[in-house]
């Protein structure tokens, strides 16, 4: 059941990633507007999560925007926030796409910070889904923190130590155990579940699996702590060992020809 201080706490969050220039998906929201041009467009937001992204394509664009996700504490959130923004080219649904697919076709599909919480062999059914659902010449964008990131974990800001899915384990559950406590999420309701439910994807075990899905990567930017040089802005420097250092993985997909 989602609580008052849950919902509270959802709601500032989401509109916090709707407005906030200086949030967690800045490194996103720069990207986006530097890639793409939503205008006219169907965008679907899969894996929405509280909306808070959903209702900023909306917003910034005038086009057509969906999000779903299959937590209902999230979608309860983000249509709250939606109706307290007044944002009306924007719809939110709970919907599993396995069970129940799509009839409509989409321009554009964000999947940010979802695929590292997905297990891998339903990752894969699930992009092979998200892949019919595409219009032509539709693309997918894929945002999210590699396994070896030092905030792979999405401990870190209990925790306070990066790259904590290395800490041995035992060490690391204690920690873990001291820690934990309950979120908003009705399918993860708490952080523990959180680091359980993470898959240590990497960009080699993603890339396999676009392939396999008749997937190819048009564009990838992988962003490290190094990139926050002036120098270094512009590098892709995700070779080893600095793959280490990377923070986030960006990526535009389309379907092989």
């Amino acid at each position: 059941m989602l609580t008052e201080a849950q919902f509270a706490e959802g709601v500032a969050y989401a509109r916090n990633n709707f407005q906030a220039e200086d949030s967690h998906l800045i490194l996103d929201k720069a990207l986006i507007k530097e890639k793409f041009d939503l205008t006219g467009m169907k965008v679907l937001d899969f894996g929405c999560g509280m909306g808070g992204m959903t209702l900023w394509y909306a917003k910034h664009w005038n086009c057509e925007v969906t999000g779903v996700d299959i937590d209902n504490h999230h979608i309860t959130i983000a249509k709250h926030l939606q109706q307290e923004l007044h944002i009306e080219n924007a719809r939110f649904e709970k919907r599993n796409i396995l069970l129940n697919p799509f009839p409509e076709k989409f321009d554009l599909v964000f999947i940010n910070d979802v695929v590292e919480h997905i297990e891998i062999n339903l990752l894969r059914r699930l992009l092979a889904s998200v892949k019919k659902s595409l219009a032509a010449g539709g693309k997918i964008f894929i945002s999210y923190p590699p396994w070896r990131s030092p905030y792979a974990s999405h401990l870190t800001h209990i925790i306070k130590i990066p790259w904590c899915q290395f800490l041995p384990k035992p060490i690391l559950n204690k920690m873990l155990e001291e820690r934990n406590h309950t979120i908003v999420g009705e399918e993860e309701g708490t952080i523990k579940e959180v680091y359980a439910g993470l898959n240590h994807l990497t960009h080699a075990k993603l890339q396999e699996i676009l392939h396999a899905n008749g997937l190819r990567t048009l564009f990838r930017k992988s962003h490290t702590i190094l990139n926050r040089a002036t120098l270094l802005k512009k590098y892709n420097i995700n070779f080893f060992p600095f793959d280490f250092l990377v923070t986030k993985e960006f990526l535009l997909v389309e379907p092989q020809a």
